[in-house]
């Protein structure tokens, strides 16, 4: 960054209202005040936007066209980026969706910095696309966030290099004798930077993807065929199903696979649906969605029954993030609903449903006069548990066999002991290891 071109830096702040409130102008006025009185102030064009939604993102990098940009806000423990929606509040965005989005920007943006809560996850995506990218591996407080954007820019202002930038901002949380410096951590795609080698020939794309979400891929699946089974006998018996298990657990993936297997392996056969809920608002638009995937008239009340009851098809529908039900703009009436066209071995709709915790405490709406879940009624649990120490062996190395890539017995001790047998957080973990390996992160 030597020249008389300036350096144009974009920085994005959301504070949704439903969130804990951030201290992200002071933050904004430090990082100003360090590039007014840099040895060359007229190198340097910052730009901000405030209080940015989904939708601001990519119209703010189309006006401004920056070298750096900068994020300052929330961030969750499953890795996702917090903007805010139209009324202020909390609208999560994931890393796959961001990173979908760097790479279209790759040309002109040489760094990210993510100055928010456990953006590690966010950082190692969108590293795939842009020379250096720098998130935080857990939680991080006010104090700590704001003094390492003083050290990361004050060290820019003066010319260093963004690796050297990074080091000065942790050393700036340590100056402050804040505990938190090695909370920032800083990714570097070594093949965009000149003078640099990779650390094999021809190295492979990191095969730990997604690092959140369902695994689409079913030459990606793993590890959950006794499950997939046992699902099915349930529904070839008559009964529907609700697989339960925490959050990122594998639920997800296990649903897409029994859809993409149904054909196969239910009898009689229907017609696989897949719904995720956390994509619908209500419940008027999860009887839209349903018919338009069944492929039958926009329907609901009893002229939905007629259309599915008169549908060539009979439905096996996998209902994803169950939970969505208990949320503003859905009623008992959808899940009352729901078992009736459930109900019976001749039903037009079978249901396997994915939830974090059974049916009957999950909506509890449902017990007034000692009344239990209609859904429970129907549906037989299925529980999902964390993978064993061999199944995860397993994992990694199917993962890294088409790869030239080997990971030590110590990494994989490490690996299986930190993620507890938890697939999406074992996913993460190794996909960082590998980075190692073949980017040169450390």
């Amino acid at each position: 960054m030597n020249g008389a071109i300036s350096v144009k830096i974009l920085f994005l702040a959301a504070d949704p209202s439903d969130a804990s409130r951030l201290r992200l102008g002071q933050e904004l006025r430090d990082i100003k005040e360090r590039l007014r009185i840099a040895k060359a102030p007229e190198k340097y064009q910052l730009e901000q936007r405030e209080s940015v939604r989904v939708g601001d993102i990519t119209q703010a990098i189309f006006d401004v066209e920056p070298n750096i940009i900068h994020f300052s806000g929330h961030g969750t423990s499953q890795g996702e980026l917090g903007f805010e929606n139209e009324v202020g509040k909390f609208q999560p965005v994931t890393p796959d969706a961001l990173a979908a989005m760097f790479e279209l920007f790759a040309k002109h943006v040489n760094c990210v910095v993510l100055n928010a809560c456990y953006s590690e996850i966010q950082a190692q995506a969108i590293a795939q696309h842009i020379p250096f990218v720098i998130g935080m591996n857990d939680a991080i407080g006010d104090k700590a966030a704001i003094s390492f954007a003083v050290g990361f820019y004050t060290a820019l202002a003066a010319n260093r290099s963004i690796e050297d930038a990074y080091k000065f901002g942790c050393v700036e949380i340590r100056l402050q004798g804040i505990p938190e410096h090695l909370k920032p951590v800083i990714y570097v795609k070594k093949d965009l930077i000149p003078d640099s080698q990779p650390r094999f020939e021809k190295a492979s794309p990191n095969p730990f993807i997604p690092l959140n979400g369902r695994v689409e891929d079913t030459q990606r699946f793993f590890g959950r065929e006794r499950e997939m089974q046992g699902v099915f006998e349930v529904l070839n018996s008559g009964s529907s199903v609700v697989v339960i298990g925490e959050e990122g657990i594998g639920k997800s993936s296990l649903l897409w696979a029994i859809c993409q297997q149904a054909k196969n392996c239910l009898q009689p056969p229907r017609q696989p649906v897949f719904l995720d809920l956390n994509e619908v608002d209500n419940e008027d638009e999860f009887y839209s969605e349903l018919c338009h995937e069944v492929g039958i008239p926009e329907s609901k009340g009893v002229i939905l029954n007629r259309n599915l009851k008169g549908h060539k098809n009979k439905v096996l529908l996998s209902l994803d993030n169950v939970g969505k039900m208990t949320w503003q703009g859905f009623t008992r009436g959808v899940r009352d609903k729901l078992r009736g066209l459930a109900e019976g071995s001749n039903a037009p709709l079978k249901l396997i449903l994915a939830a974090t915790e059974p049916l009957n405490d999950l909506f509890n709406d449902s017990h007034d006069e000692g009344k239990t879940s209609p859904l429970e009624g129907i549906c037989q649990e299925e529980h999902i548990q964390p993978w064993d120490e061999t199944t995860m062996r397993a994992f990694i190395a199917s993962r890294l066999a088409g790869t030239s890539v080997r990971f030590s017995e110590e990494e994989i001790v490490q690996l299986v002991e930190e993620s507890g047998g938890h697939p999406r957080k074992l996913m993460q973990l190794c996909y960082r290891t590998y980075a190692r390996y073949v980017e040169g992160v450390e």
